[in-house]
């Protein structure tokens, strides 16, 4: 087994199309590719995620400061291994983390909600960009897949996954409402305006960010289409990555 595997597993437990699609990434890049989504998931987790504020204040130092290591080499979580580039920007990705945890306020609309995650989305962009030798995404587009991945997990959470205060005003329903199932027209509206966000062209970008982001852009406008968070069938999922695959 794998030293990474475990947080691997978790990735693809959260986001199970990837574990789908990865068949289209080159065997000998593939260790990379999952330790990477590992490691998105695990800052995700440490900055919006944790229920507790004081674990919270724990994990969220912790992965900065292993994120410094591994801009000296010297990363010790299992992820690290496949990750190691000392000459990539982890120390601007430190210290987005950290500033994370300083953006809690509740958004007043879509504008301020995007805004609030672009910081990370700018380090997640950059670092990687040089991980996969290639351009950089816009980072608009990973700070759309941030918002997006906080559903539905998210709506029960402290943060109420970040939905902006005008959209719960204008539908008159709070964000428990919603984590109860009472708020699906608002949800169709807050995917529509995270799809209007959103960056629709990959072509170019790393083959990492080109599945994600197209299958951000489906689970998007299914939501928008009123057909909640369930997934679309597998084989369509594998047939639009593998023709994102070919979009390089």
């Amino acid at each position: 087994m794998h030293p990474q595997d475990h947080f691997v597993a978790k990735w693809h437990r959260r986001e199970p199309e990837m574990a789908l699609v990865e068949v289209f990434c080159p065997p000998p890049l593939r260790p990379r590719f999952r330790a990477w989504g590992g490691l998105v998931t695990e800052l995700r987790e440490a900055v919006f995620e944790l229920s507790d504020p004081r674990i919270t204040a724990v994990k969220a130092p912790w992965w900065a400061e292993e994120l410094l290591r591994m801009a000296q080499g010297q990363g010790r979580h299992p992820l690290a291994a496949e990750l190691l580039a000392p000459a990539l920007p982890w120390r601007e990705l430190a210290a987005a983390t950290l500033r994370q945890l300083q953006a809690d306020d509740r958004p007043a609309d879509p504008a301020q909600a995007l805004a609030q995650v672009r910081p990370l989305a700018e380090a997640l962009a950059a670092v990687e960009a040089g991980l996969f030798a290639a351009p950089a995404a816009d980072p608009q587009g990973i700070a759309v897949n941030l918002l997006l991945h906080r559903l539905p997990h998210g709506l029960a959470d402290d943060d109420q996954a970040r939905l902006p205060m005008s959209l719960l005003a204008r539908h008159g329903v709070t964000a428990a409402e919603v984590a109860a199932g009472q708020g699906e027209p608002l949800l169709r509206d807050w995917a529509g305006a995270l799809l209007a966000a959103d960056v629709a062209d990959v072509r170019g970008l790393a083959l990492f960010r080109r599945l994600r982001g197209g299958l951000d852009r489906v689970a998007l406008r299914r939501l928008a289409g009123g057909r909640g968070f369930t997934p679309e069938p597998a084989p369509l999922t594998v047939l639009r990555a593998w023709r994102l695959a070919r979009r390089g």
